[in-house]
């Protein structure tokens, strides 16, 4: 019998106030807290954290995988050999591994008696730049969003947009009141088509834009619209499983990599995905999925890893009522700082049922 042992309970986070997006109005976020023990008492943590909207389905699906792997650790030597022979195509099951994986490098790290991005990496930062999310709102609303987050410090803001006029006039209203010095994103969730992103993005070009995020849904739009784009393109929703990276790579389908940890499967492979694009000079950027503070504290060690290039997604934290953990994950200054504990750096508060095997 092996010593060790696998847990897992649900969680419900609600959001501060609604957040509005092209793709939908995000208000709670429901995901399954893991814990995996050895025989000497250390913990681990990771959370199994899935798209909005798609947690119905996704959380049946992670527990079965969960099942799958306890079941596997009853005769298995080490964790490392179940997580191994984790075959994760499915977007429930990439959470799951990711829970799973998270939890078992916060493990090795807490062993080892330093912060996970020490152990990731060991010139690892402990400082991150971090963009402002700015949900969608009227004119008014935005542009006080807007003119809030420069004032907190942030030189990089993300605004959820539609590919509408509208929208256009709205990203020039936020130009003219956070001036050319701030940088800005613009992020339409997959919703339009490469007809109507491009002329989007021809109309928004001469506002000095670093980049339109998922302005379509796949990959081969994507390159289609990179291709003859005033303005360069990130790929995000496209971009789930390590396939899907080396596709994205191969039609050369965007400047940048967005990455979050439950699409891809862990930190390890957030890592490999960004060594693979920047040797084809591709950017990255790490951003969380509105997770738990165990999410999000693992997403933020990934990214410290990677260092700073470019501002991540990973001021979440101040949109949630509550993250779960006793720490605070809210950034100063347009910047967070790596938790500095051991593992994960971070102490679980959160409560529910419970699964355990």
């Amino acid at each position: 019998m092996s010593a060790w042992r696998l847990q897992w309970r649900p969680y419900e986070l609600l959001l501060r106030e609604p957040l509005e997006t092209a793709g939908g109005t995000v208000r709670v976020r429901h995901g399954l807290l893991v814990a995996l023990e050895s025989a000497d008492g250390c913990v681990g943590s990771g959370d199994v954290a899935f798209w909005p909207g798609t947690e119905e389905t996704g959380l049946p699906e992670a527990v079965v995988w969960l099942e799958q792997a306890a079941t596997a650790l009853r005769i298995a030597a080490h964790p490392a050999s179940v997580l191994a022979n984790f075959t994760a195509r499915t977007p429930a099951a990439l959470a799951a591994r990711t829970g799973l994986e998270t939890a078992l490098l916060d493990w090795q790290a807490r062993q080892a008696g330093v912060p996970l991005a020490r152990w990731l990496r060991s010139d690892a930062t402990d400082r991150l730049p971090v963009n402002a999310l700015l949900g969608r709102a009227g004119w008014e609303a935005m542009v006080a969003q807007a003119r809030a987050a420069v004032a907190a410090g942030f030189r990089t803001l993300k605004l959820k947009v539609t590919l509408s006029p509208a929208d256009a006039e709205l990203v020039a209203a936020v130009r003219a009141t956070v001036g050319r010095e701030i940088a800005l994103r613009l992020d339409a969730n997959g919703r339009g088509d490469p007809e109507s992103a491009l002329a989007f993005a021809r109309v928004v070009a001469r506002f000095d834009i670093e980049y339109l995020e998922q302005p379509v849904a796949t990959l081969e739009e994507l390159a289609v619209l990179r291709r003859c784009s005033p303005i360069p393109v990130a790929a995000d929703e496209a971009l789930t499983g390590a396939d899907a990276v080396e596709r994205a790579l191969a039609l050369e389908a965007a400047d940048v990599l967005v990455l979050k940890l439950p699409l891809l499967g862990g930190p390890r492979a957030v890592l490999a995905a960004a060594e693979r694009a920047g040797k084809r000079g591709v950017d990255v950027v790490v951003t969380s999925m509105l997770e738990s503070g165990v999410g999000l504290a693992a997403a933020v060690h990934t990214a410290a890893a990677l260092g700073a290039a470019r501002a991540h997604g990973l001021a979440t934290g101040q949109l949630l009522a509550s993250l779960g953990i006793v720490e605070s994950l809210e950034p100063v200054e347009g910047a967070l700082s790596v938790p500095a504990g051991q593992g994960l750096g971070v102490t679980v508060q959160l409560a529910g049922g419970e699964g355990v095997a």
